[in-house]
């Protein structure tokens, strides 16, 4: 049934009249300078109010609740936790704006709505509390701490390396930590932070007495070897006393569970990094007429990663329990950084980082060899050998002489060894034989000493290694030769400290490895019978020995130079030591006289 002209007029009046008050009701509450009625924070009434009444209101409120802090009792007896503590703020901008809001919304049906549900319920909005929840697990644990009565369950007792069980047991009463957190978080968000209730939980044993022999087998397995960690020349090794203050025996039901304590355990690694851990250090140089005058050496950096070698040190210990034979020995995990390169010089020559090492020990020496050794090494350091270039010793170091600072001390010169300038470099030019082989360079010429000198029998270190990796010089020959067939060029790099002498060489590394098989010794001939040389220097009949008595013999050292496309390159080093008998002078009459055949001079 159509309707009527009147009851149009009628339901477009009702229509209307609902459409004003609802604009109406939306203006007046936009407009309006305050909070809508019915609205709450935190059961406090805000309604009516403008927004900074409100805001003093609520700060008043937070302000009280700051002050009181919470209050955790644990069994009656009461403990303070200081808001300041646990950086306890309350968000009220949030809450303000949340209170402003209700009824204002930019989409008016929901202005509309939340007007309606107004009238019938009130709001109550909470005011958000932020806080440091990491500080308020060290209070509570503080807490803890004062009020726990720890029990005592089947355990182990490890002194040096010695594993006792214990089995005087008794219960505990702990708080529970994490629950008491808990309690004071929902506390501290409710309208009721004052005071939080706790009790401690009973904690009876639980190990089983049948589970001690085991765990203490696993703890003296642990312990059965002392562990030594290395990386590169560095070596540390953990005593079983070290191992032992780590073990720790910890209850697991009915089981009794042998670990090792990582916060101890984490401790030893952070002071162990200090030893180890070291910036890199790029290279300076100075270069006056084709010479390095000042030099920095560069130096790799190292960072010990202590995560990992907790982890490892952890796993390797636990493995003992179950593997046959215990792991004593593990590389530590470091980190090896290259330095920077910014020393245009340095950049220039490639001179970027050490390539290769060697040295050699002269104890014994008498006072001019030594000071001869020392003023060898002063002239050949800081050499440029350019790439592509041979580089000779004799050449390097120039005139041997009084002028250039030489002593005379022994040299073997025919069949005699006698004084003269530079006795002595021959350590040197050993010393740098050996750096060349370490750095994996073409020897072009090296000849052995005529006879064996103890001196070059022995490592930097001055364990004994037999002959065959002397090289010998003498003006004008023999001399010390190498190649640098490497990208760059090589800065030579002396020092001698106590009675070691050490050859640097500085470089650009191109994947090459050197490896030295020997020397070993081929035969070894008697120094044979004494032989008496007669001279008109001594009263006839009266005998003098000027020569000590040296074996003779073979040795050869096999050098293998491996390229980084995996070519190789050998040589081969054979040397024979004339047998060196024991000479005595004896004094006869000046008309009668005799010689020997001459020895190659060497110094």
């Amino acid at each position: 049934m159509s309707e009527t002209p009147v009851s149009i007029k009628f339901h477009s009046a009702v229509y209307l009249t609902v459409a004003l008050g609802i604009v109406g009701t939306l203006s007046y509450a936009y407009a309006s300078p305050t909070i809508r009625g019915h609205v709450l924070i935190e059961h406090m009434p805000v309604g009516g109010l403008t927004r900074a009444q409100a805001q003093q209101k609520v700060q008043s409120w937070a302000a009280s609740r700051l002050e009181n802090g919470t209050r955790l009792t644990i069994d009656g007896e009461p403990y303070q936790i200081q808001s300041a503590d646990i950086d306890l703020d309350y968000d009220i901008d949030g809450a303000i704006a949340a209170a402003w809001n209700t009824g204002r919304r930019l989409n008016p049906v929901e202005s509309l709505a939340e007007l309606a549900m107004l009238a019938l319920v009130p709001m109550d909005i909470s005011i958000p509390a932020r806080l440091n929840i990491q500080k308020l697990q060290y209070e509570v644990d503080t807490i803890a701490t004062s009020v726990d009565e720890p029990g005592l369950d089947v355990r182990l007792k490890i002194e040096g390396s010695d594993v006792t069980v214990l089995s005087d047991t008794k219960p505990g009463f702990l708080l529970d930590r994490p629950a008491a957190v808990q309690a004071v978080l929902k506390a501290i968000q409710s309208d009721k932070a004052e005071t939080v209730s706790q009790s401690l939980t009973f904690m009876p044993p639980t190990v089983s007495t049948k589970e001690a022999p085991r765990a203490k087998q696993e703890a003296e397995l642990i312990l059965a070897e002392p562990l030594t960690m290395t990386s590169g020349h560095y070596s540390f090794t953990l005593t079983k006393t070290q191992i032992g203050d780590w073990i720790d025996s910890v209850p697991a039901g009915q089981k009794l569970d042998v670990r090792i304590d990582q916060q101890l355990l984490s401790q030893y690694v952070t002071n162990l990094a200090t030893l180890l851990n070291a910036d890199p250090q790029e290279p300076k140089i100075t270069v006056v007429d084709g010479k390095v005058t000042e030099f920095t050496a560069p130096r790799s950096g190292r960072s010990l990663d202590q995560s990992q070698t907790v982890a490892l040190i952890t796993d390797t210990l636990e493995k003992r329990k179950t593997d046959d034979e215990p792991i004593v020995s593990i590389s530590l995990p470091v980190v090896v950084k290259k330095p920077d390169v910014t020393d245009t010089s340095a950049q220039e020559l490639g001179i970027v980082e050490l390539i290769g090492t060697a040295s050699t020990r002269f104890t014994g020496s008498p006072k001019n060899r030594i000071s001869n050794i020392k003023n060898g090494v002063k002239f050949l350091t800081g050499i440029i050998v350019p790439k592509g270039e041979e580089f000779s010793t004799l050449q390097a170091l120039g005139t041997v002489d009084n002028t250039s600072g030489y002593l005379p001390e022994l040299v073997i010169k025919e069949n005699r060894t006698v004084p003269e300038f530079g006795g002595g470099l021959c350590q040197v030019s050993t010393t740098l034989f050996r750096a060349a082989l370490n750095t994996g360079l073409p020897i072009t010429r090296r000849q052995n000493h005529s006879y064996r000198v103890i001196y070059y029998e022995r490592d930097g270190e001055g364990n004994f290694i037999g002959p065959g990796l002397d090289a010998t010089i003498y003006n004008p020959a023999p001399d010390f030769r190498f190649l640098n067939d490497t990208p760059a060029a090589i800065l030579i790099q002396g020092s001698v400290e106590g009675d070691k002498i050490t050859f640097n060489f500085y470089g650009t590394p191109d994947g090459r490895t050197a490896h030295v098989d020997g020397p070993h010794k081929l035969t070894e001939t008697p120094a044979g019978d004494a032989i008496y040389v007669e001279t008109d220097t001594l009263p006839p009949g009266e005998t003098k020995r000027i020569e000590t008595p040296h074996p003779g013999g073979t040795a050869i050292a096999t050098y293998t130079v491996t390229y980084a496309d995996g070519t190789e390159k050998k040589q081969e080093f054979k040397s024979f030591y004339r047998n060196w008998p024991a000479q005595y002078l004896v004094g006869i009459d000046p008309t009668k006289a005799t010689s020997t055949p001459p020895l190659l001079p060497t110094r």
